[in-house]
């Protein structure tokens, strides 16, 4: 009987390490698919990014146009306003310079056309 409870023990001693290799190799499969999960995540996160700068980017560049539209715009109008205050001094000095000469009996001469 002592050769059977020895094969029993080689057996339960095998079959205890052959579950330990399953139970690792298991573990080591788990990890596997752990570290793959974890790659593919990175490299979607990196992918994000980078579509972010882009799409940063383009949103500066797009407000750097209108900017520069809204200056250019902003100075057309500028540059009117003050080409129409400069008439119209000019038209209210030419009255008073009318107004004085009449004043003395002077006048200017207007040529009609």
């Amino acid at each position: 009987m002592a050769p059977t409870k020895e094969k029993k023990n080689k057996d339960t001693i095998a079959r205890e390490l052959i579950m330990k290799e399953e139970e690792t190799l298991e573990k080591i499969a788990d990890f596997t698919k752990l570290v793959q999960s974890w790659k593919h995540g990175r490299a979607a996160g990196l992918q994000l990014g980078k579509m972010e700068d882009i799409s940063f980017a383009k949103i500066k560049q797009r407000q750097q146009a209108e900017i520069k539209e809204e200056l250019y715009q902003g100075t057309k109008q500028l540059m009117l306003v003050r080409r129409e205050a400069l008439r119209h001094l000019l038209s209210i000095e030419h009255l008073q310079y009318q107004q004085e000469l009449n004043h003395l009996g002077k006048s200017f001469y207007v040529e009609r056309l």
